[in-house]
């Protein structure tokens, strides 16, 4: 006789990619403490019960949501750096991105991760900024440093600098945004930005 094997339980009923994006988008327009676990059952469409299940409780949730943020939306000022063939090219396309993204939705101004986050003093929260901040500079400065080599900036070009106000200049187009800076202003700052970093000259000794 032959036994037959148990059922393993139902099917699971919802996709946990599109759940966190749901998640995001509220996080991203309400900030951590004003979303609360109804507003965000609501958004899932999940029940609480079936939330914490699969992501933990609210904090743990927002860390996801975040990873699911820097891999979908974040990433796309460096992926269209790395479509262009030169590093002019990148940049423009690099800042004019965080444009994008940033001004989309009137409902989901500034950046998740730039603008939102960092107003929680979530310490897995706070380590996973300093984290992903390290990270995305590295990036950045690897590219430059690679167009210093294809003799597209000078020899003595510092990578790390230009990386370090690239990503200040992100962060501040990010700010603008949610504080309600028109985009056509926002892609001035591109501009400005593009030739701040391709410009960029070492900071004097202290």
């Amino acid at each position: 006789m032959i036994e037959k094997s148990r059922p393993r339980g139902r099917p699971r009923s919802y996709d946990p990619e599109v759940a966190l994006d749901r998640a995001a988008l509220l996080f991203w327009a309400n900030g951590f403490s004003a979303t609360s676990l109804d507003d965000l059952s609501a958004a899932m469409g999940m029940g609480r019960p079936s939330i914490y299940n699969a992501f933990g409780d609210k904090e743990a949730l927002f860390l996801r949501a975040l990873q699911r943020y820097r891999d979908t939306v974040a990433l796309t000022p460096l992926r269209a750096l790395e479509a262009e063939d030169s590093i002019s090219e990148g940049l423009g396309a690099f800042f004019r991105q965080f444009v994008a993204y940033t001004t989309a939705d009137r409902s989901h101004l500034g950046c998740l991760i730039g603008t939102v986050a960092p107003a929680t003093d979530l310490p897995d929260v706070q380590s996973f900024l300093k984290t992903n901040l390290a990270a995305f500079e590295a990036q950045i400065a690897e590219h430059l440093a690679a167009a210093v080599r294809r003799g597209e900036l000078p020899r003595d070009y510092p990578a790390k600098i230009g990386a370090r106000r690239a990503v200040n200049a992100g962060l501040a187009i990010s700010a603008r945004a949610r504080f309600g800076t028109p985009r056509r202003v926002l892609l001035k700052d591109a501009a400005d930005a593009t030739s701040m970093v391709l410009g960029v000259q070492r900071a004097p000794e202290s």
